[in-house]
């Protein structure tokens, strides 16, 4: 029997363990001097970001773990595995890193595929494709993990933001209890952009509008009001133009985590949740809004935070 709806559980994560000043990040000068950047850590919002010694496979096995035990699904329970990683894993390398994953968590799944080509947006592709694997009754359980790991320490600071080291991670099932269930999900690319990494500012507004304007084709209304916006910790002046074309009046946007954690890639907006529920005072903010763009990609996902039995 296919499942009325599909929920979201176990949702953590891990960051690279050292902490560190953004403002000895080597190369962050001659970035901020080729796009004439004012040097205001006040303008741009950011403080620290996160470094890692370990793998990509330590960190994401970490999270993972934590995911099952959270969720109280065995590792036996977990029907199929969806990774994401923006870059730095060719085929052969990915390849070795889901084998390392699956032996780490003892997953006896078949059915392993990997999301990576729409960067910062590519964790509402697995939401999505996860979603449709349940929706669908093929599985019953899909583990989703996200890690990113920047390897040339020369490229961590962007005129966009600065990179963290880190790794996410979540269950999305169609039965049995559920942290949130999973109201929306819209993935959409803006071809004319890929070709220009998406600077483009007008295609990018036009992306996030013809998304939003999906999304509420398929869901219909959502009660945006009073609800939480999570974003992408990028500088504060590009999540305030993103932001300002979304069709959500009356939201919460909350972006604390710029200033500690920096841009943990496509991670941002599930870290960002989790951090906000976890402080245990925001009960009463039961719906959600998650979004990120990147490079002529955007996603957006509507939560509903009640614990929910789907099926």
């Amino acid at each position: 029997m296919r499942p009325t709806s599909v929920g979201i559980l176990g949702l953590g994560y891990v960051l690279g363990e050292q902490s560190l000043p953004v403002a000895e990040i080597a190369g962050r000068a001659e970035v901020m001097r080729e796009y004439r950047m004012p040097d205001r850590q006040a303008l741009w919002g950011w403080d620290r970001y996160r470094r890692t010694e370990r793998s990509r496979a330590d960190l994401a096995s970490e999270s993972a773990a934590g995911t099952v035990v959270r969720g109280g699904v065995a590792p036996g329970q977990i029907d199929a595995l969806v990774v994401c990683c923006g870059d730095g894993l060719n085929y052969s390398a990915q390849n070795v890193f889901v084998s390392e994953l699956s032996k780490r968590l003892g997953l006896d799944c078949e059915f392993v595929t990997w999301i990576g080509g729409a960067g910062c947006a590519s964790l509402f592709s697995a939401v999505r494709v996860a979603r449709s694997l349940v929706m669908a009754d093929t599985f019953r359980n899909v583990l989703v993990v996200g890690v990113d790991k920047v390897d040339n320490e020369a490229a961590r600071f962007q005129r966009y933001g600065v990179f963290s080291d880190s790794a996410c991670s979540f269950i999305v099932r169609g039965e049995g209890p559920t942290d949130f269930t999973v109201a929306g999900v819209a993935v959409a690319s803006s071809l004319p952009s890929l070709n220009g990494s998406g600077q483009d500012i007008a295609q990018k507004c036009m992306l996030i509008q013809s998304v939003f304007e999906r999304l509420g084709s398929e869901k219909g209304e959502f009660p945006y009001e009073g609800s939480v916006f999570f974003g992408s910790n990028v500088f504060l002046p590009i999540q305030d133009l993103e932001r300002s074309v979304m069709p959500i009046d009356g939201v919460v946007h909350e972006r604390g985590n710029i200033a500690p954690y920096g841009h943990c890639a496509g991670a941002d907006p599930f870290i960002n949740l989790f951090d906000f529920y976890a402080r245990g005072d925001n009960e009463n903010m039961a719906r959600s809004v998650l979004g990120s763009s990147a490079h002529g990609h955007f996603g957006v996902m509507l939560l509903e935070r009640r614990p929910t039995t789907t099926g």
